[in-house]
């Protein structure tokens, strides 16, 4: 990050540090799916990276996260389909970019040998992530995880159910932030530790980093919270413009 970009992002969390209660300050925001948008718009928003296993993944429906969930042990297991263009768990069903170029997978210009590399990445990539995920869940840091629930997908007993889920897993010290669309309609139970936030839409599912799709209200959601631990950014990100 350049120097004026770093003094921009202080001179904004300074302000911004004035309006946040301290309830919503975490050392660790996560994303859960169901699609990227959520983990791009975190990093799009706070400028760092911290590497989460539901980052940059794919899950069809918040059952099929629970059920993942609920199966820890299996993710990344059993194998994976050839990518269409991700790679998708044969136990779980969630799937997962790799680090080859998707234009390749789409366009069927993989060789045996990307794609094998690519695969053998992917799972020593997901282990990793794996152990990560339970130990910070079990940790007494303090957490958001935010999942963004597609409006086809609405339930209350679904949100409460990946909630206990997290949970049952050991997750201590940490609140579940579910962000729906505007239109949705969805009027939710108050809880203290389930936020609700609505969006005025989400990204089509192919084009979650366009800037098109920016001025959609994530921002302003971004603005009540705040992330103290801050990872260095290490690597560039396909969507990142050169």
């Amino acid at each position: 990050m350049k120097l004026r970009e770093k003094i921009k992002l202080f001179i904004r969390d300074f302000k911004l540090s004035f309006k946040r209660k301290k309830e919503n300050k975490f050392d660790y925001i996560f994303s859960l799916g169901y699609n990227c948008e959520a983990a791009f718009r975190i990093y799009r928003f706070f400028k760092f990276e911290e590497s989460c296993l539901f980052h940059w993944t794919y899950a069809y429906s918040c059952k099929d996260l629970i059920s993942a969930l609920k199966n820890f042990d299996l993710i990344g297991k059993g194998g994976f389909e050839i990518p269409n263009p991700l790679w998708e768990c044969k136990n779980t069903h969630i799937r997962f970019h790799g680090k080859a170029d998707m234009s390749l997978y789409v366009n069927n210009k993989a060789t045996p040998d990307i794609i094998e590399k690519d695969k053998k990445d992917l799972i020593e990539r997901i282990e990793y992530l794996k152990s990560k995920f339970l130990k910070i869940l079990k940790d007494n840091s303090k957490k958001l995880y935010v999942y963004n629930m597609r409006t086809t997908d609405i339930s209350q007993e679904d949100v409460k159910e990946l909630y206990q889920t997290l949970k049952n897993m050991g997750g201590i010290n940490f609140k579940l932030l579910v962000v729906t669309e505007k239109s949705a309609k969805f009027n939710p139970e108050k809880s203290d530790n389930i936020i609700y936030r609505t969006v005025d839409f989400f990204a089509p599912d192919n084009d979650v980093t366009s800037e098109k799709y920016f001025n959609s209200g994530y921002d302003k959601i971004f603005e009540e919270f705040y992330c103290t631990k801050k990872a260095s950014k290490k690597k560039k990100y396909k969507f990142e413009k050169s």
